[in-house]
């Protein structure tokens, strides 16, 4: 009986995945100028959205008039992504909310042209997330922690690029708070200059980081020669990634303790369940010339291959819990610990390789694009249990172990007629000289030796459109090894629609599927989400 029930629920989730997609599809598959369906209503209104830019006519053009040498511009963005499962407890996470995102962005960007050869830039933003006012749950209180999960309210976040440059032919500089991105790929490889705002954790999309990565205060200068070019990065300002924290929507359901228990700790009522005393986390000083960051990177052109290498010197985005002493009261044991960061040596290689496959059956001439990115890092810090179990025995310890990581990708990329798109990236995490008392640590497989991501992306525009609607599907299976074999699945698909050079819309689904309940994806398994995205650009 609890097997036959078991399959129905498997069914009934499976065709109501399946229903939601084709409602996707079914709500964008419209020819906008189907006159049967909706005749001169909706070409009078696809007119006016054509010239709908109100801030364009009434903010940008008005202050580009009054000071020329200044170019404005920005967007406005709103998300929205709703649960598609019922309220309910799920692991360890009160789970009694619907909207996991309800996010409004309001982005500015300045270009001050001071001469030829300088400009100014300034990056504002202006966030705001609705999910922790408009709708009551108990389990979503992360503001108390962080109120930048809520609203951005400090220089650090609403100031986000600020910088002064200076390019000629073969030289640029820039100096100030800025983002740098080294990667190409879907997902991260060499893309680690910046740290991350992970608050959607495998929500997350490469698409977005432009938007997540969290810019730092550097000097990045690079030099041209030729088709090559070198760029030298020196970081005084250490940032960290954010996590998802305890009461935000995508926080892990398996990290204990519950989150009645995680609001006493943040009330400072009670001590975390492991019994661990946690002192204040040290981090690295930008008043210390020991505690910069330093990077450089190479790009040779020798076309149709370009490659590069890179090194890049940095502090590891994320702390780790090192014992520093051990208290015995009342015969009961705990352990000091205090988060630090630690120092990474990141050794990486990128490559891109363009030609075309001739005579292909139903195709003809393929174009295709052959990329790799992959990162070497030395000396991770990674928990072991064998360490910590002897530090409460009296042989105190750090409780952490080094091991070196590999991580890489390679992407096949295809332009098939019709401009359709179709990538394939295998990713692939591994940690040497791994065992499993170890836990998680940078660039390593995450709960495993090693992890596999056999990424599938296909995306087609439609011409009765004149390719404004444009469907894509992608598909992340998540293996690994020697353990734990499968983690899950997780599947997005996309409807967009450009309703004029300044509007966009998007109808996204995401599914997590199969996978244990202690999986990466796995434990995601009651967060599928139907979502939609509106962009005003201007």
């Amino acid at each position: 009986m609890g097997q036959r029930r078991g399959k129905s629920e498997r069914g009934q989730r499976l065709a109501r995945r399946a229903c939601v997609v084709w409602l996707c599809v079914l709500g964008v598959w419209v020819r906008p100028c189907q006159a049967s369906l909706f005749g001169d209503s909706w070409s009078r209104f696809d007119r006016f959205l054509a010239t709908f830019d109100p801030a364009g006519h009434y903010v940008r053009q008005p202050i580009e008039k009054q000071i020329p040498a200044l170019t404005f511009k920005g967007f406005y963005r709103q998300w929205s992504d709703i649960l598609l499962t019922d309220d309910q407890r799920v692991g360890f996470r009160h789970k009694d909310f619907r909207f996991v995102q309800l996010q409004s962005l309001l982005e500015l960007e300045m270009h001050y042209q001071i001469s030829p050869n300088i400009e100014v830039t300034n990056v504002d933003n202006f966030l705001y997330d609705g999910v922790y006012n408009w709708q009551h749950a108990a389990g979503l209180f992360a503001p108390r922690r962080s109120e930048t999960l809520r609203a951005y309210h400090n220089f650090e976040r609403i100031v986000r690029e600020l910088y002064l440059s200076y390019r000629t032919h073969s030289l640029d500089v820039v100096l100030g708070k800025q983002q740098v991105a080294w990667g190409k790929m879907d997902g991260q490889f060499i893309d680690m200059i910046n740290p991350m705002d992970r608050r959607e954790s495998v929500q997350l999309e490469s698409s977005d980081f432009e938007w997540r990565r969290l810019p730092t205060w550097m000097a990045n200068v690079t030099y041209f020669f030729g088709a090559n070019s070198l760029q030298l990065l020196y970081i005084p300002n250490f940032e960290q990634d954010r996590q998802p924290v305890p009461g935000s929507p995508w926080f892990s359901p398996r990290i204990p303790p519950a989150d009645t228990v995680v609001k006493a700790i943040l009330d400072g009522r009670v001590i975390p369940t492991s019994g661990d005393l946690v002192r204040k986390r040290k981090r690295p000083s930008a008043w210390d010339w020991g505690d910069h960051e330093y990077g450089a990177r190479l790009d040779v052109s020798m076309e149709p291959l370009t490659w590069g290498l890179i090194y890049f010197y940095a502090w590891d985005d994320n702390p780790s819990n090192f014992i520093v002493d051990r208290v015995v009261t009342d015969a009961v044991t705990r352990l000091v610990i205090q988060p630090r960061h630690a120092r990474l040596h990141h050794f990486g290689l990128t490559a891109d390789y363009a030609s075309s496959l001739a005579r292909v059956p139903l195709v003809g001439e393929l174009p295709i694009v052959l990329r790799v990115e992959g990162l070497w890092t030395k000396g991770v810090h990674f928990p072991d249990a064998t360490r910590r179990a002897a530090a409460v025995a009296g042989h105190l310890n750090s409780g952490l172990i080094t091991r070196d990581t590999l991580r890489a990708a390679v992407a096949l990329e295809f332009a098939f007629p019709g401009n359709t798109s179709v990538i394939l990236q295998p990713s692939f995490y591994y940690t040497f000289d791994w065992r499993q008392t170890l836990g998680n640590g940078f660039g390593g497989g995450v709960g495993d030796q090693w992890n596999l991501l056999p990424v599938f992306f296909i995306e087609r525009p439609f011409r009765f459109t004149r390719d404004r609607l444009r469907l894509s599907l992608t598909l992340y299976p998540y293996l690994s090894g020697p353990v734990r074999d499968w983690q899950g699945l997780k599947t997005k698909f996309i409807a967009s629609y450009n309703f004029s050079q300044f509007i966009t819309g998007r109808l996204i689904y995401t599914a997590y599927s199969s996978g244990g309940r202690t999986d990466v994806y796995g434990q995601y398994d009651k967060w599928d989400n139907i979502g939609w995205e509106v962009s005003y650009e201007f």
